[in-house]
């Protein structure tokens, strides 16, 4: 069926679920922000318009950072029993969740927009002033289903990142809120390195929801990453969970397609793109196919050092499908994807050129091929566009232009120092996932909330706190991938606007469908299907 006004009711039906769920968002955003100024002992309930930090300075005759030292009795009657025992962290936690509500509803009202935007721009062109060129092999309606249902996916995926984020009646925060807290600020401290170098606007921001397995949603209607965390990684406390080593590598997809390059002004993907060429790699050269893959393999190893190759190579262990060791076009072979991450490793390196990981390296080298029982860099692959199969070590070698581009590219964030000793004087691999679970998360990692409890914030500073986000239009987003009038893009290129290009399914264990990344050993493509 290809009728318009079944396309007219399912998108109104979709924009009326967004309103209705931001609707239902305002009396619990209210409710967070009392919780704010409750925690501080305030008893009146403080108007929807009235900033919860400056209402909580009103009662206090102390900063607030000295009013959480003291102790549950020295607190006034006013404080809830729930919130009487509330330190540095725990304020941290609930103003970190108030604010990623406020981004969903945010994110909720760009969603409309952009939607809205480009439906009533398909309508116009396929069905009333039928003015859009047409591909043979991708009909209209192909269009319209897509757009329907990448919509439809994403106000799912809203709607959990809200749902998760609801305390328990009395204001303790719920496990689940605890856990998505903790993701929410190890996708922080990952995506930080890439704003504060050039790569990614300010305003960029992560929200994390539980779901099945790690996989990161692309949107691009707003400068923000939706990251989903396996149920499996519910936890309290303190120290971070062995599933979140997958959020850097997601971030990196990210930055693949949403970052800039501060050199050249291009878009992340074209200015990979453009070094790569002037490297002598042609657009139909194998390794192409795998650069985005690289590349965010790259920027987590960069972020988080050895111990995200051990995690990899420990997600691979759990998937050894059919596909090991084959080339899906989009992902480098499982089988021979830890040498590479290893080798990006070994070119983190100090002045004089000595890799800070060699060690590491070769341990963990040997672990793979230990654990899959042979060694990849002498077994032959085949390629995708490759006449004849290739060795392993061949395929390493060949590589490596490809992965001096993208550390090139990623210059200004490249470790001066080696930054990870948890295999220090040992060949233990697994030391690598200690060192990692025994960092402890900062309860001071928000500036302007520094501030507040400090008592030296700027009426300014404090409305800040509580910003919005930023929209991007589906106008802004087609002007930032195609250099095209609209009325000349036919729809095959509609559908890799709508499926990839910033609005797609990245996982680090996935199939090699058109709009999922990952490893490429199998599984069930999530993405948007027409």
């Amino acid at each position: 069926m290809d009728d318009p006004k079944d396309w007219q009711k399912r998108m109104d039906s979709l924009q009326i679920a967004a309103d209705e769920t931001a609707e239902v968002m305002f009396p619990v955003l209210e409710s967070h922000a009392l919780d704010i100024a409750r925690v501080f002992g305030v008893q009146d309930k403080p108007d929807a318009d009235d900033n919860p930090f400056a209402v909580a300075l009103g009662v206090l005759d102390k900063t607030p950072a000295a009013f959480l030292e003291l102790a549950a009795a020295q607190r006034p009657a006013a404080v809830p029993e729930a919130y009487r025992e509330f330190d540095r962290r725990d304020f941290y936690q609930l103003v970190k969740e108030t604010l990623q509500l406020i981004y969903c509803v945010d994110l909720l009202t760009a969603l409309s927009t952009f939607t809205d935007e480009g439906f009533k721009f398909f309508m116009d062109g396929f069905y009333t002033k039928k003015n859009l060129p047409i591909s043979p092999d991708v009909p209209p309606r192909t269009i319209m289903r897509t757009l329907v249902n990448q919509a439809s996916f994403d106000l799912s995926v809203i709607q959990h990142a809200i749902n998760q984020r609801r305390r328990q009646l009395d204001g303790q925060a719920m496990l689940q809120g605890c856990t998505l807290s903790m993701a929410d600020q190890l996708a922080w401290l990952a995506m930080e390195l890439a704003i504060d170098a050039g790569y990614l606007p300010a305003d960029t921001r992560i929200i994390t929801y539980l779901a099945k397995s790690i996989r990161s949603r692309l949107v691009p209607y707003s400068h923000t990453l939706l990251i989903s965390i396996p149920y499996s990684a519910l936890h309290s406390g303190i120290n971070p969970s062995r599933n979140y080593l997958a959020i850097p590598h997601e971030i990196g997809h990210h930055l693949y397609w949403n970052g800039t390059h501060p050199e050249s002004k291009l878009t992340m993907r074209d200015h990979l793109l453009k070094k790569v060429g002037e490297a002598e790699i042609k657009s139909d050269d194998w390794r192409l196919h795998w650069l985005e893959e690289i590349f965010a393999d790259a920027y987590a190893v960069v972020l988080a050092g050895p111990v995200i190759v051990l995690d990899f190579q420990d997600m691979l262990d759990d998937d050894m499908s059919d596909h090991f060791r084959e080339d899906t076009d989009k992902h480098p072979i499982p089988e021979i994807r830890p040498f590479i991450q290893t080798q990006i490793l070994r070119q983190l390196t100090d002045e004089n050129g000595t890799a800070f990981y060699d060690h590491e390296c070769k341990q963990l080298d040997k672990n793979w091929r230990n654990w899959i029982k042979k060694h990849p860099l002498k077994a032959s692959y085949s390629l995708i566009g490759q006449a004849q199969p290739m060795l392993g070590q061949a395929i390493l070698d060949d590589l490596a232009p490809l992965i001096t581009v993208i550390l090139d590219t990623l210059t200004d964030i490249l470790p001066a120092e080696k930054e990870y000793t948890g295999m220090e004087n040992s060949n233990d691999v697994s030391l690598l996932f200690t060192e990692f679970q025994s960092y402890e998360m900062p309860d001071d990692d928000l500036e302007l909330v520094n501030s507040f409890l400090n008592g030296n914030a700027t009426d300014e500073e404090e409305e800040a706190i509580m910003e919005h986000n930023t929209e991007i239009s589906f106008w802004e987003h087609v002007t930032s991938v195609t250099h095209k009038k609209r009325d000349e893009i036919k729809t095959a290129e509609w559908m890799q606007l709508l499926r990839s290009h910033g609005w797609s399914n990245e996982g680090p264990l996935s199939d090699g469908g058109a709009t999922t990344t990952g490893t490429g050993t199998g599984g069930t493509n999530t993405g948007s299907k027409s």
